[in-house]
């Protein structure tokens, strides 16, 4: 029988709030509980332990010193349990940074309190949970976010005198040895109840938070030790105006970028810090948000090294500058794009999926959130509306979409086509950069762009968006590009689905298909016009944006190889970096491509997706006819030299593969070639006479002159 359990880390302080407010961040700590039906092993308190991730190195594997298992024990111990009930692996997978701020020992801490409360069956409610954390995390900022999730407030009782008595449990920064080990009474001393409360805080689903993790750690006692006593009360009044603005203004929908980098600013745990970590007051005063536009606010991360960034836009630019002004100190970092991890720690069972231990189940607790589609639903109403066409309004929200033909300017029954497709594995250089617009424009694009090659005018696009958890600003994004991809093609967005299914995808990741359908006007001809083709027609290329939407599993796997990092300079293009600049839309060429064919001027189209030149090409030609191409004849982009030579590409593989710099490849009579060119060229469109049809032989595709590629 194995259980899950996901805990998140988490920031605490967040400017102001020292030892009050946290953050949880969608970056887990997972253990993989695995029970079996033995009473006893040879294992320490029965338990064996599995780890991977950051710190196996140096993490103990033994079950009296390691962090999590000691918790869980003194909690079984508090209820009369002496060791794990069975015999239990405990596999832990941690992505957390340790000793970096961020909540990597309070993660653990929950973790192992969770950990009990499922091995012994304790049934705690999430209240009970946080006393036990509180009896070995004194400060409640993180622990309290790691439980509950999202941006919270915190506070502590004050205890009696005899709750304070015994000390096998101190109420200290980590649990000490020989607590929860061999050593411990017989019946530790249980926290008393609501040690700590806490309530949370709205969060603006606007805004990012960028961490900055140097490679060396900060201890939570040194960073403590370099504190004073006591404060002025100038300090404390600063600190206290600062945080009760900061809690509201954090939640606003459109977040205030000046007051929050004022509300922001501490004078009870930074400046006393500055010495643990080199250049730590130059390096916050850097940015702001008239330097870098998108900046709302910046801190350290509880107890550093790490520096939090709270941003709406412009991540990259943020990360970078920072990484940068490290550099000056000679200080190496990484860095990470997160959100709010509002659901907190969750268990996943054999038999159940309730993150609310004792609480009744709902659709939400088991990951999927009503509120959060209707909210998404509201937001986008507007860019929805933007693509209203004749014929369609644009409007969402109802069962289906609807579209009047003749309002369309269709009077006689047309022949409609559909088109369906998705975006591949290019979401995932969007996941990394937290940039969702663009891929929502490429989603259109491959659909639109598969329309117009049959000669079909898009009318009407649906969306299917996919994630384990919605997070409505990204999504609302990803619909603004697909919007901006209906606007372009003139489809009007008449309806999508958003689909929640925890367990399928990845926390902060989605997938989404789209469907377009369009028509041809009655009497007019449905192209590829094969009857029409001969040796001797003319194929004219038009220029692409780039990579498009096919080819990224290949694209990913060059960049892993040459050990580059999205956030990377781009070696192809200046002042950009790699994931930017491979993020660029799919060209939209369907109204120079339908003002050309309205004219009768193209006998055929062949949109170049997956497969390349060499495979797509063909599939508009008759048996009887093959494509020949010079590859003199048109421009190839930086990046496909760059991703050519990265990957060592055979020509051949790269003809199949890519685009090569031709996102549109047509067929025209060579009477037609300058009036096409023309017409096109009115459209802002890049053209190329870049091959002829001649009889098939052996192959129906061939490129001549390959070697220019490189």
């Amino acid at each position: 029988m194995t259980t899950y359990i996901k805990v998140p880390c988490s920031s605490a302080n967040i400017g102001p709030g020292f030892d009050v407010i946290g953050l949880a961040l969608n970056l887990y700590l997972e253990l993989e509980v695995t029970v079996t039906r033995k009473d006893s092993s040879e294992h320490s308190l029965n338990c064996r332990i599995t780890y991977e991730g950051v710190g196996a190195e140096d993490v103990p594997l033994v079950a009296e010193d390691n962090l999590i298992t000691r918790t869980a024990v003194y909690v079984l111990r508090c209820h009369g349990v002496r060791a794990f009930p069975s015999e239990t692996h405990l596999h832990v997978k941690n992505p957390i940074p340790l000793g970096r701020g961020l909540g990597s020992s309070a993660a653990a801490i929950v973790g192992g309190v969770f950990l009990a409360n499922e091995v012994g069956n304790l049934k705690l409610s999430k209240a009970r949970m946080l006393d036990y954390c509180l009896m070995e995390e004194r400060h409640p900022d993180n622990v309290a976010a790691a439980l509950y999730g999202g941006f919270v407030g915190t506070y502590l009782n004050e205890l009696s005198p005899e709750d304070t008595e015994r000390l096998e449990i101190p109420l200290s920064e980590v649990l000490p040895q020989p607590a929860g080990g061999v050593d411990t009474g017989l019946r530790p001393p249980e926290p008393p109840l609501n040690i700590g409360h806490y309530t949370k805080f709205n969060w603006s689903p606007a805004i990012k938070c960028i961490c900055i993790i140097p490679q060396f750690e900060v201890s939570t006692a040194k960073a403590r030790a370099v504190l004073p006593e006591s404060y002025s009360r100038k300090d404390a009044i600063f600190n206290m105006q600062r945080l009760a603005v900061l809690t509201t203004a954090l939640g606003n929908p459109t977040p205030d970028p000046d007051m929050i980098y004022t509300a922001m600013q501490d004078k009870l745990h930074q400046p006393y810090r500055r010495g643990l970590i080199p250049g730590l007051t130059e390096i916050l005063q850097s940015v702001t948000p008239q330097s870098h536009p998108g900046l709302l606010g910046i801190c350290l991360s509880g107890a550093g090294p790490t520096i939090l960034a709270l941003a709406t836009e412009n991540f990259d630019s943020i990360a970078n500058h920072l990484l940068n002004e490290f550099k000056k100190e000679g200080i190496t970092c990484d860095w990470k794009l997160l959100s709010p991890a509002e659901e907190g720690t969750t268990v996943i069972r054999p038999s159940a999926t309730s993150s609310n231990a004792g609480e009744a189940l709902t659709y939400a607790s088991s990951g999927v959130s009503i509120d959060a589609g209707n909210q998404l639903v509201k937001r986008i109403k507007a860019s929805t509306a933007s693509t209203r066409r004749p014929g369609a309004d644009g409007e969402i929200g109802g069962f289906g979409g609807l579209l009047d033909l003749q309002a369309a300017g269709y009077t006689d029954a047309p022949i409609l086509v559909g088109a369906i497709d998705g975006i591949g594995t290019k979401v995932k250089i969007a996941f990394e950069m937290g940039k969702h617009d663009t891929v929502g424009i490429d989603l259109v694009a491959m659909n639109v762009n598969d329309l117009v090659v049959q000669g079909a005018e898009p009318l009407m696009f649906l969306d299917y968006y996919a994630c384990s958890k919605l997070d409505v600003e990204g999504a609302a994004k990803f619909i603004e590009g697909v919007a901006n991809g209906c606007r372009q093609s003139g489809a009007a967005l008449v309806g999508g689905e958003t689909a929640e299914m925890p367990g399928i995808y990845k926390e902060g990741e989605y997938d989404a298909g789209g469907a377009a359908i369009g028509a041809i006007k009655k009497g007019t001809t449905i192209l590829p016009d094969t009857a029409s083709m001969q040796a001797g027609d003319v194929l004219i290329g038009l220029a692409s944006s780039g990579v498009h939407s096919n080819g990224f599993s290949l694209v990913r796997k060059i960049v892993e190889t040459r050990g580059l990092s999205f956030h990377d300079t781009c070696p192809w293009s200046e002042g950009e970096n790699i994931g930017t600049a491979l993020l660029t839309p799919t060209r939209i060429y369907v109204k120079p491509l339908l003002a050309a064919a309205r004219r009768g001027l193209i006998k055929g189209m062949a949109h170049i997706t997956g497969g390349g030149l060499l495979e797509n090409i063909p599939r508009m030609l008759p048996k009887t006819l093959a494509a020949e191409l010079d590859a003199k004849t048109w421009p190839v982009p930086e990046v496909f030299k760059w991703l050519k030579s990265a990957g060592r590409l055979e020509h051949t593989e790269f003809a199949r593969t890519f685009n090569t710099g031709l996102g549109m490849v047509l067929v025209v009579s060579h009477d037609n070639v300058r009036t096409t060119m023309d017409r096109l060229q009115e459209y802002g469109e890049q053209v190329y006479v870049v091959g002829q049809l001649i009889k098939r032989t052996d192959e129906d595709c061939i490129v001549q002159n390959m070697d220019v590629w490189g």
